[in-house]
């Protein structure tokens, strides 16, 4: 018994010593330790969920970059983006096209009819900006000092003509049957816009399809043969001036711009005007589309009310003539402008905004037309001019028009008469005896049917009218016979069509009645087209 009771005892020491943790016990971590453990453990848990959203966002950014660049590539290239199809994993088959029932489109002919969907909806989204007067091609560079953007027209005509060039033979022009061919003119237009209201814009016309030289005749000039340092036509800087703009109520220029007179410097654009060509009353008194050197202020006082006052380089007397009156004053034969005779322009615009009307009223004074001569061979002759003018246009559901009357008045006309009747040939002026008044007015007046020949709001289809009155010799001084083909009444009447403010096409007939009874009467068919952008 005692035998089997030590044998127990020493097999139950041997179990004791052998229990690892009882053999050679192990410090216990502290409780900081061990927290510190769990919070790395938690951080990093949190990173890796982290870094997975920013993966999935990731995805789906550059999901939508590929897809707005597949997209952008069909509508350049008219094409369909390039569709990548999963491969079936090795040693699986492809999984068989799901089958169409009859009349039911495929797939790809559902992706195809979504897609020209798509792109009709982006072309008539385009055509409505343009219809609204935006321009989204119009940005050229967005870097540097200035954000540059252009825009310009282009004005095509063909002309019939039912009399011939030379109205100062016996009887008048007489009848004719010619066909002339014309590149109007081709404008390009840039503007340059920087930070605090700064910018520039510039103009260049290129007229009659540019510059040559060519011979003409002038008829005027008693059929005189003149060569002349032009393609049948010029390249012309109509505008560049800088400007600054104070907010939304005034802007400052200086430099080459329109002068606040008249209708054609705010009517330029061939989709302005509904006729083929501008009004004849104004551009064969007043010099077309004027541009003068000097400073201009636009006061902004309502958003009806605008006014606008100008200081300007003044016209050259020397130009002045019968048929013309002023137009030929305007200065541009010599390489600088000449401004010892200055000019002042005021004009003042009323919008009534409800009804689509704007009215208004100008004047232009000349101090001194004959300061600006070449020579100084009129030096005590002033011969000031005055200009005045009403003009309106309107813009109200289907009807649209425009209407301008202008009043002239020259002082020492007879002076500047006298003397520019010796000037020289090589000047390329009239030399012919310059009224003291002169009167032109001209209205017009469209009606938009296009909803009635089952056309949309984008285009418009105007039958139109127009009226011309003017009259060179108008109240001449006692010793200067009142010539009655200096007046001349302008009969148009046709039809104008314009594809989102954009495109127009023209068509019209015009009858010129001259008021001496032993000329004949003139007329014309013009077809013009073109575009604007």
């Amino acid at each position: 018994m005692k035998k089997f009771i030590l044998q127990s005892l020493f097999i139950a020491i041997a179990i004791f010593f052998a229990a690892g943790d009882f053999a050679y016990p192990q410090a216990q971590p502290s409780s900081n330790e061990m927290q510190e453990l769990k919070e790395m453990i938690k951080q990093l848990q949190l990173d890796n969920a982290r870094r997975v959203e920013e993966i999935e966002q990731l995805k789906k950014d550059n999901a939508a970059k590929i897809e707005a660049l597949e997209k952008k590539v069909d509508e350049l290239s008219g094409e369909k983006p390039v569709v990548v199809e999963e491969k079936a994993a090795p040693g699986k088959p492809a999984a068989p096209a799901a089958p169409v029932a009859p009349g039911e489109a495929t797939e790809e002919e559902t992706l195809k009819a979504a897609e020209e969907e798509e792109r009709d909806a982006s072309e008539e989204d385009f055509f409505e900006m343009v219809n609204r007067g935006e321009k989204p091609y119009k940005k050229l560079v967005d870097e540097g000092p200035f954000q540059l953007t252009w825009s310009g027209y282009a004005d095509i005509l063909f002309s019939w003509y039912g009399y011939g060039p030379d109205q100062t033979r016996p009887g008048g022009s007489g009848d004719d049957n010619r066909l002339e061919f014309d590149l109007t003119r081709f404008v390009l237009e840039l503007e340059g816009e920087m930070y605090a209201g700064l910018g520039f814009e510039a103009e260049i016309e290129f007229e009659h399809g540019g510059t040559g030289s060519t011979f003409e005749i002038e008829y005027e000039e008693f059929g005189e043969y003149e060569q002349e340092t032009e393609k049948g036509g010029e390249v012309y800087v109509e505008e560049l001036y800088l400007y600054k703009k104070f907010g939304d109520w005034g802007k400052l220029k200086a430099g080459r711009f329109y002068l606040a007179f008249g209708l054609m410097s705010f009517l330029s654009k061939p989709t302005d005007y509904l006729a083929a060509r501008r009004p004849e009353s104004e551009t064969m008194v007043l010099p077309a589309v004027w541009d003068e050197m000097g400073a201009s202020f636009q006061y902004y006082a309502t958003d009806s009310l605008n006014l606008t006052f100008q200081v300007v380089n003044g016209l050259d007397s020397t130009g002045f003539g019968s048929l013309n009156w002023i137009r030929g004053g305007h200065q541009g034969k010599f390489e600088t402008i000449k401004a010892t005779g200055l000019a002042m322009v005021g004009r003042i615009d009323y919008k009534f905004l409800d009804y689509g009307l704007l009215i208004g009223t100008s004047a232009y004074y000349g101090f001194d037309t004959s300061a600006n001569r070449p020579k100084d061979d009129l030096p005590d002759v002033d011969a000031p001019i005055l200009l005045l003018d009403a003009h309106a246009i309107f813009n109200y559901g289907r009807w649209r028009g425009s209407g301008l009357f202008v009043w002239g008045h020259l002082w020492d006309a007879a002076e500047v008469s006298e003397r520019n009747a010796r000037l020289s040939n090589n000047l390329d002026v009239p030399r012919t005896a310059v009224s003291d008044n002169a009167i032109s007015a001209w209205a017009e007046l469209g009606y938009n049917i296009n909803t009635y020949v089952g056309l949309d709001h984008l285009h418009r289809l105007e039958p139109f009218f127009r009226i011309d009155y003017y009259d060179t010799m108008y109240n001449p001084r006692s010793d200067l016979f009142d010539n009655p083909r200096y007046e001349r009444t302008v009969l148009t009447g046709g039809l104008s069509y314009t594809f989102a403010n954009a495109v127009f096409v023209k068509l019209d007939y015009g009858y010129r009645m001259i008021s001496a009874s032993d000329l004949n009467n003139e007329s014309t068919v013009d077809l013009a087209f073109g575009w604007v952008y």
